[in-house]
């Protein structure tokens, strides 16, 4: 009877198209905060300095292919990297002229051809792999308040919308690569009047396309066939943002609000975990494990990488000893996983400088004397750097 019931664990926690009402419940409410350190789940780690050709600052967003890193940077544009870190191309150019981009914080690309595609508010600039452009797709017909993600999926082109203050005609749309409307699928949720801002998100897993969305309790997965399902649901609870009017001009009541109001900054998924990164009562990273959903927390002080800031907390580095690790995003690359993040160069060096580093006893010392190296050749004014950990298969 047991092992029934296990099985049964792990094919709902598993089934990612499924619609069975005994999908797997996110609470946060009822994580506990069992320790986890990075040997527990990889076996690698690996640094990438972004070279220095052009001064990157804030980086909106970034994904990673198994031969190029893409960067969206604020007053740059788009750029393309190799995976030891050197610059191979500028996509496009920041600007309100034809063929340039004003919003470019998301943006997605066709692996095969290397097509980059960009949202830019209503419309999608589409970029060929010389970086050229190509042409425009106006989102303006479909009547969307805020399209906020972009992903080019089997072909074809998954255009996201937020419940922005309370209003969203569709979840998302599904158009070619020339702009002609496939599939759409509505906002199941009645309008609602709020003076809130609306936040969600979308990640690639296992050949589908997951959608999360802050207002929402379901977290949707799209097929390769266009089909979608239930993967996952919130649990009903205080820490959910009510579908109301909040009164948010007093900045003390705000924060009381963010505080005890579940924000989801990251979600995606490995092999053996679903990851969320949040703020409820303080900042968190959750991995939980997806064949017995046992939860494993890290307290954060503060986020730093794809933002800019300073980074404080994480999970325990004791592969090489460097700085906590904060991941931010996934990628595979023959057939191999990878958790990845970002290291602004003075947080290497001022831990790598530090009592903590020099006394640490880490798994691999020769990784720890790599990363010394690494330290002793970075200036602070240096870009970022991306750090690559390897998943145990």
């Amino acid at each position: 009877m047991k092992q029934a019931f296990l099985l049964l664990l792990c094919l709902i926690t598993y089934s990612c198209s499924s619609t069975d009402s005994n999908l797997y419940e996110i609470n946060p409410e009822e994580f506990t905060e069992n320790k986890i350190t990075l040997s527990d789940i990889a076996d690698d780690i690996k640094y990438i300095p972004l070279d220095n050709s052009n001064a990157i600052g804030l980086i909106y967003t970034y994904k990673i292919t198994e031969n190029s890193i893409y960067l969206s940077v604020k007053d740059i544009g788009i750029l393309e990297f190799d995976h030891e870190g050197k610059l191979l191309r500028k996509i496009g150019s920041h600007g309100r002229g034809p063929g340039e981009y004003y919003y470019y914080m998301h943006f997605d690309f066709d692996p095969n051809v290397k097509s980059v595609y960009v949202l830019d508010n209503n419309m999608i600039k589409v970029y060929n792999g010389n970086a050229q452009f190509q042409r425009n797709i106006n989102l303006k017909e479909y009547g969307g308040r805020i399209f906020d993600d972009i992903n080019f999926f089997n072909g074809k082109l998954l255009i996201s919308e937020n419940i922005y203050m309370g209003q969203a005609k569709y979840s998302w749309l599904i158009l070619d690569t020339v702009g002609m409307l496939i599939k759409s699928k509505h906002n199941p949720i009645p309008i609602f009047k709020s003076n809130l801002p609306s936040a969600g998100g979308t990640y690639k897993f296992d050949g589908k396309i997951f959608c999360w969305e802050l207002y929402n309790d379901t977290v949707y997965s799209i097929l390769p066939d266009l089909s979608y399902g239930i993967s996952f649901i919130f649990s009903p609870g205080e820490y959910r943002w009510p579908k109301s009017t909040v009164q948010i001009s007093q900045s003390n009541f705000f924060v009381s609000f963010l505080n005890n109001h579940m924000q989801i900054l990251q979600m995606f998924e490995t092999n053996h975990f679903l990851v969320l990164v949040y703020c409820l009562r303080g900042n968190w990273i959750a991995l939980i494990d997806k064949l017995n959903t046992k939860t494993f927390l890290c307290g954060v002080e503060s986020f730093g990488g794809t933002l800019g800031s300073k980074q404080v907390g994480g999970i325990l580095n004791d592969l090489d000893g460097g700085t906590l690790f904060q991941p931010e995003n996934y990628f595979v690359e023959d057939s191999q996983e990878y958790m990845v993040g970002l290291l602004n160069p003075y947080q290497v060096i001022t831990h790598v400088g530090s009592s903590e580093f020099k006394n640490s006893t880490p798994k691999y010392p020769e990784k720890k004397k790599e990363l010394e190296e690494l330290a002793n050749s970075l200036k602070e004014t240096d870009n970022p750097i991306l750090v690559l950990v390897r998943l145990k298969k």
